[in-house]
């Protein structure tokens, strides 16, 4: 098997951060323990996140990487910024309407003359397969999300009109493709009639963790995101609570705005018994350090658009291998995944009912503690990326094997 890797470049391609996304962070580590060399191709846009993606870098010294700086803090920024808002804004090409820096991640890709291009998020994916064609080679994509209606469900919407036009062009012309739920791989099956694979949002096992029962502390709540704003269930979170109107400590972690976070605030009624804690981004292998001290972390996706109800949010997976309990919202992935594991958490429909889940969790503490720790087993035995990185390898090594 090792002849398969041997010398081979995978080029991973995303039109963001790599610190925003964990996925194709997970697959680079993979492919590199897998024996492959990996090249990066990324653009940074959000000036805080520069260094959490420096710190990655430089813990996979191995990988080499282009990057493109447009978050116009400095001088070489501030002319990317402006010649890429032209292009996007005066352009007719689709290519560059889906990614404003299209033409600067295409040359790279094609100097990088990799064995196989991997587009994460759809204004990749053009880049992936062009490159491919150029250099003669094969490329996959990651739909992580239902990108066509990722944001609206409206058919009209020029957004959504795009999109769909980017996926019929190029996943046709796709060798592999992966998809991050199983309601998210039907999607796309029944649209293009082709294989997918399903790989969860999972992450690398924590089976040193030792899971902590809280009998008579306020129970501790969690969220998380990279950042935190509206349309992501919070304000029905917070309503619940003060039906709840137990002690309670609600965590969330995110970046914030200062007006979002006094509307937060004032939504608590002034006799809760609720403190609520905000918390500044973290390197991604300390969120689970920090998650571990709660006892239930919340995933409250809203249905603002389809692909937020069939879509399998990494928070779920990032409680369970805290040793979480998992409250979710009745989205049609979330309420899935817990009907198929009801041993690790939750469904709720609104606030009422997510109050009584947290009266029931802080009138019996024993069962709290349970759930916890079947969440934790959970993810140390299905549940986690050293099966489904195994999984993902697997496409790769068949994808290279067929050039």
């Amino acid at each position: 098997m090792a002849a398969i890797q041997a010398g081979k470049i995978v080029c991973l391609i995303t039109p963001g951060h790599i610190a925003s996304n964990p996925r194709l962070v997970k697959e680079a580590m993979a492919l590199s323990q897998a024996g492959y060399k990996v090249h990066i191709i990324f653009t940074q846009y959000v000036p805080y996140l520069i260094d959490h993606d420096q710190h990655i870098l430089n813990q996979n010294p191995d990988w080499t990487y282009d990057c493109l700086n447009w978050t116009g803090y400095n001088l070489s920024s501030k002319i990317s910024r402006l010649l890429s808002k032209m292009m996007h804004a005066f352009s007719g090409n689709i290519n560059i309407k889906i990614n404003r820096n299209y033409w600067w991640q295409l040359k790279k890709a094609i100097i990088c003359k990799a064995n196989l291009y991997i587009a994460h998020n759809l204004g990749a994916l053009p880049i992936a397969v062009i490159a491919a064609k150029k250099t003669k080679t094969k490329c996959g994509f990651d739909a992580e999300d239902f990108h066509r209606n990722e944001m609206s469900n409206d058919i009209t919407n020029p957004g959504v009109i795009l999109k769909t036009t980017i996926e019929e062009k190029y996943i046709p012309q796709l060798d592999y493709m992966t998809a991050s739920s199983p309601q998210i791989t039907a999607q796309y099956i029944a649209l293009f009639n082709r294989d997918i694979t399903t790989i969860i949002n999972v992450f690398p096992k924590t089976d040193t963790y030792e899971i902590i029962h809280n009998t008579r502390q306020p129970l501790q709540l969690f969220w998380f995101s990279q950042t935190i704003g509206p349309h992501r269930g919070l304000e029905t979170i917070i309503e619940a609570i003060n039906i709840y109107n137990n002690e309670s400590d609600l965590h969330l972690l995110g970046f914030q705005t200062d007006e979002y976070k006094n509307y937060l605030v004032n939504l608590l009624k002034p006799e809760s018994k609720c403190t609520l804690h905000f918390h500044k981004p973290v390197y991604s292998e300390e969120l689970f350090n920090i998650a571990r001290q709660y006892d239930i972390g919340f995933a409250s996706e809203t249905d603002l658009s389809l692909n937020r109800t069939i879509a399998l949010s990494n928070k779920i997976f990032t409680y369970i291998q805290s040793g979480l309990a998992v409250i979710v919202s009745n989205t049609t992935a979330q309420a899935a995944f817990i009907n198929q594991h009801p041993q690790v958490g939750c469904i709720y429909n609104n606030a009422e009912e997510l109050a009584d889940i947290l009266s029931n969790y802080n009138n019996d503490r024993s069962i709290l503690y349970q759930t916890k720790q079947s969440a934790f087993k959970l993810g140390q035995t299905d549940l986690n990326w050293e099966k489904e990185g195994a999984k993902f390898i697997t496409c790769i090594n068949n994808a290279i094997l067929s050039i």
